[in-house]
């Protein structure tokens, strides 16, 4: 089956193109093309004084939600041929699961949502459904930054941010996906006011740094707390392995092996 599901991908990803905004799960591209651009973004906008705003979204168990038609749909849109779609469809043919509880085994039920956990394909139907749900929506890279269901979308304005979250939202919702707002976050380089987004009724929490794909995003465009982690880790990881290199009873040539990667 996973041999099948590559064989699949490989076909799909020589049809489909998705927008320069993914970074995510894409040839040629990765999180550190993604952490670049939204470090580049807020340099620049330091450097030259001009205030900067970014949501950092995030979506709840987006790849359980993914309705099995949209993945068809969004297949089409990417002009990927009848042919290629109707063996995906076998894939998620007569689809069941079954819950094992304390009490025991529920009976199986069929599953119309969700790409399937584990498969190799997984990914690519993922951002090909994103693609097409929100390629109206993208603005020119840096502006907004997707990477598979990690994105940043930003604004020279608060109010233009808001619209633009508010669209994404709906937009979202409206195929039934969902952003989680209480754990999206807002971090804006305008100190002059303590104010966050409001978007459906509910408050964006306010930060003054964001850890986008790993990696800390400050609203001074420092990356004084991305150093600090990495000391950290690497003083970390020396520490667990201090023991075995710091041993003379320990050869060389096995405390070599401790620090194998």
């Amino acid at each position: 089956m996973k041999i099948f599901e590559r064989i699949l991908d490989k076909r799909i990803r020589n049809i489909a193109k998705v927008t320069s905004n993914q970074c995510g799960l894409v040839r040629g591209c990765g999180t550190t093309d993604a952490i670049h651009a939204a470090r580049i973004l807020f340099e620049k906008h330091r450097e030259k004084n001009v205030c900067l705003h970014a949501a950092f979204i995030d979506l709840e168990k987006a790849f359980d939600r993914v309705p099995h038609e949209l993945i068809w749909y969004a297949l089409r849109q990417h002009d990927v041929p009848e042919a290629l779609i109707n063996l995906v469809k076998l894939l998620y043919k007569d689809t069941k699961s079954k819950v094992v509880t304390a009490a025991g085994t529920t009976e199986d039920f069929s599953i119309k949502v969700g790409v399937h956990q584990g498969s190799a394909l997984s990914p690519l139907l993922f951002i090909l459904v994103m693609d097409t749900l929100t390629n109206d929506l993208q603005t020119p890279t840096p502006w907004t930054l997707l990477y598979a269901d990690d994105v940043m979308i930003a604004a020279t304005t608060k109010q233009e941010l808001q619209n633009r979250l508010e669209q994404w939202n709906a937009r979202l919702t409206q195929f039934g996906l969902r952003i989680n707002l209480k754990k999206t976050e807002y971090l804006s380089t305008d100190k002059t006011e303590n104010g966050t987004i409001r978007v459906d009724n509910v408050d964006l929490p306010r930060t003054n740094s964001f850890k986008y794909l790993g990696s800390s995003i400050a609203d001074d465009g420092s990356i004084n707390k991305d150093i600090a982690a990495r000391i950290n880790c690497a003083w970390h990881k020396w520490k667990t392995t201090t023991a075995v290199l710091c041993d003379p009873k320990i050869g060389d040539r096995l405390k070599s092996k401790s620090t194998d990667v």
